[in-house]
């Protein structure tokens, strides 16, 4: 039973669905901690025509995601108190999932501490080009920020001078190792320090080590410098796709029971069929997936590659946890009644064409995959059921 959101009790049967007036039939389903998704590129602002709040949330729903985290590169950049208002309203609008943003790099320290006063401010995303700035920035108002996100690849040491198939020689792990060495002088080791969408081992290892938590993103298991030379332009995302080798390394040791990974990310970044379809050299980087992302990874729990235990780890508990929502990942009395629904046994091909997202493009196209989203409940209410979508604010539930 549901009740303003949150768990009061939990029952066998056939119950109406929280405060709704939906019933449906979950005999076929799987009800798992609501996903959460550290790192979506939901664009908006003048970015709009990639992608929306409204699209962006609708995908995620889509995909089996509850709640989602927002990256700061838009255009303008999320680095000042009045782009941060706006792209909250914007949420607060049109958002089909819980929500939060990462904000950028502000270029006035003192905006950096006000900005995180927001509540649905979650911390700093530092990208390659801020490392400059931020080695200047004041130490005690970083320490002040309670979680920062790196893009760990040194500028320094990378280059866009190769062809497609070949993107790891120029932005090569070693790039990533040096940057990692970078923050280290910065930050030092502390909590609240994630390097998201680790490409390979030996950088999980380093990150490790320097008392980072880790994340990758599903391409980095599931493709690597193969497809990007196989398929060009939708397969080039930042850090680029690695080595056969390195995928499949990467990948037996997130299954593992000692595994450098913490959390599993999308790294959603939508374009569009235009600016992908652009010669290699020119196209942007980033991968459009949010929808398919659970259906990728169901798909290795039906081949006994990953287990379900360590699936809700990587996209519930574990997020959950670097996030600090303690009442986040878990299904038990008091817990946020966020559910993402699964049928293990339903099949289905991944189409561009019926993505929801404004990114109408994908290097998964016809893969065929078993393992669905049935349904996405987001505070009780069914955001998404098989196919078709309710507005939470019909229900008046404040994200």
């Amino acid at each position: 039973m549901i009740e303003n959101g949150h768990v009061i009790d939990v029952r066998e049967g056939f119950e109406k669905f929280g405060e709704t007036d939906l019933f449906f039939d979950l005999s076929r389903g799987v009800a798992l901690p609501g996903f959460i998704d550290i790192h979506t590129h939901v664009r908006g602002l003048e970015l709009s025509y990639k992608e929306d709040e409204r699209s962006g949330t609708m995908a995620a729903a889509k995909g089996g995601f509850t709640m989602i985290i927002d990256m700061p590169n838009t255009r303008p950049r999320v680095d000042n108190i009045d782009v941060l208002k706006n792209k909250l309203k914007a949420f607060e609008r049109n958002s089909f999932t819980e929500y939060g943003i990462w904000i950028a790099l502000p270029k006035e320290e003192r905006e950096a501490i006000e900005m995180m006063r927001f509540s649905k401010v979650y911390g700093l995303k530092i990208y390659p080009e801020d490392y400059e700035r931020l080695e200047k920035y004041d130490r005690e108002v970083l320490r002040k920020i309670p979680r920062i996100m790196i893009h760990a690849e040194d500028p320094e040491n990378i280059s866009e001078s190769c062809e497609k198939g070949y993107r790891w020689r120029c932005r090569p792990i070693d790039a990533e190792i040096k940057a990692l060495e970078r923050i280290h002088r910065v930050l030092g080791s502390r909590d609240g320090v994630n390097i998201t969408h680790v490409t390979n081992l030996y950088t999980a290892y380093v990150a490790k080590k320097l008392g980072y938590s880790t994340d990758t993103c599903p391409h980095y298991l599931l493709l690597d410098s193969d497809d990007e030379r196989r398929l060009g332009c939708v397969a080039k995302v930042n850090p680029p796709l690695r080595t056969k080798y390195m995928r499949e390394h990467l990948l037996e040791n997130l299954v593992s029971s000692e595994s450098l990974i913490d959390m599993m990310s999308t790294d959603h970044a939508p374009h569009t069929f235009e600016e992908k379809n652009r010669d290699f050299s020119e196209c942007p980087s980033g991968i459009s997936s949010i929808e398919f992302v659970s259906s990728l990874m169901l798909d290795l729990v039906n081949k006994n590659v990953l287990s379900l235990e360590r699936l809700i780890s990587l996209f519930s508990i574990g997020p959950a946890k670097f996030l600090g929502l303690d009442l986040y990942g878990c299904v038990k009395p008091g817990c946020r009644a966020n559910y993402t629904i699964i049928d293990l046994d339903k099949e289905t091909v991944v189409r561009s064409s019926q993505m929801i997202s404004k990114s109408k493009n994908t290097p998964y196209e016809n893969m065929r995959l078993k393992g669905s989203v049935y349904a996405t409940v987001v505070r009780g209410v069914p955001v998404y059921l098989n196919d078709l979508f309710t507005d939470p604010r019909d229900y008046e539930v404040a994200l």
